[in-house]
């Protein structure tokens, strides 16, 4: 509430003003394509209900879906029988990390998608899976980056033999497709053309020096964005390496660009220990002790957003969503050293 209203920082963020224009064009019935459509589709209704007290409608909605998301990710917690000081600990660092609660203030997609994707993975533990699949796919309307979590939560159904589960969480994820697919059919939304223009912004990003308005872009790339990806690949191999590895180092790697006093430094710095425990943690979950099941499904969003922004282009607020759940995985992973080292101790006397 104080960052929110008190704290005199802006409710707008580097995309805001693209979101409001696809929002009214909605409202106006001349829907325009650009980024999917569930957070402008969100805009649009609160600007239907409130149309001079939007903004301030959806700051209160972000502060509530973040509370949410804390008490829903207790509860999958709960579910995986994780003993209680260790819950009270990590929602503890979830709610009070500086990241997500500076995020609470924007006017931008990650408290929603952040809510939507830990309700996903609750539901699921509940055995809910149509209804997980479908919440899975409203995820991907509001952060196109979290795409394969439920592909991969399908796929690993599967892999287990849990075919029926596997149809039932499919089901409700293709739900959703249908859904959005004929809102675009009758013209209440456009569809989403953000992904070519990711592309070709991917292709001319170097770490945090990225062109956002393609300005060396020719007619011929700005025409065939997938065209020109691919192409870039095959001619500049080398170049193009690089340029994944400067986008995951954005993503998760140990320094951010210069501009950032000390604690700011520090308190964005901190990704990166935490990202190697829960690497760690997803790499020894056979011997943690906890149920495999859920380190693998806290997981998959953390590996489906790295691996999208890895092809694509990562800025600072791209990890957000994926954040709790490293703080997650980074806690049980400390968690479990913890005991094995009071166990040698033990063994020891």
């Amino acid at each position: 509430m104080y960052i929110v209203f008190f704290s005199g920082l802006s409710w707008y963020g580097p995309d805001t003003e693209n979101y409001i224009k696809m929002a009214k064009a909605i409202v106006d019935g001349n829907p325009i394509s650009f980024f999917p459509n569930g957070f402008p589709l969100l805009l649009a209704g609160t600007m239907f209900l409130s149309p001079g007290n939007f903004p301030v409608l959806i700051v209160l909605l972000n502060i509530v879906m973040q509370i949410a998301a804390v008490i829903l990710m207790e509860k999958i917690l709960s579910r995986y029988n994780i003993e209680e000081k260790t819950r009270l600990l990590i929602i503890f660092i979830i709610a009070f990390y500086p990241n997500l609660v500076n995020n609470a203030r924007l006017i931008l997609t990650e408290s929603t998608s952040l809510f939507l994707i830990v309700l996903s993975l609750l539901l699921y533990t509940y055995g809910r899976y149509p209804a997980s699949g479908f919440a899975g796919y409203l995820t991907y309307t509001f952060r196109p980056s979290l795409f394969l979590v439920f592909p991969f939560i399908i796929i690993y159904d599967l892999f287990r033999r849990k075919k029926i589960s596997a149809l039932k969480t499919a089901s409700g994820f293709l739900a959703g497709l249908l859904i959005f697919i004929s809102l675009e059919w009758t013209g209440v939304v456009a569809s989403p053309s953000s992904y070519e223009y990711n592309a070709l912004v991917a292709i001319n990003a170097y770490g945090y020096k990225i062109d956002f308005q393609l300005e060396n872009a020719s007619e011929y790339e700005l025409k065939h964005p997938v065209e020109t990806y691919f192409n870039f690949i095959a001619e500049h191999p080398v170049e193009y390496t690089l340029q994944r590895f400067l986008s995951l180092w954005n993503l998760w790697g140990p320094t951010i660009y210069f501009g950032y006093n000390i604690t700011s430094f520090m308190l964005y710095d901190i990704r990166f220990p935490l990202f190697i425990l829960a690497v760690l943690a997803f790499l020894f979950r056979n011997k943690m002790g906890y149920e495999k099941e859920l380190i693998i499904l806290l997981s998959f969003p953390v590996i489906s957003l790295t691996l999208i922004h890895f092809f694509f282009l990562s800025t600072l607020r791209h990890r957000t969503v994926a954040e709790p759940f490293v703080i997650v995985l980074a806690i049980l992973f400390l968690n479990y050293l913890v005991k094995l080292y009071k166990s040698s101790k033990i063994f020891s006397g």
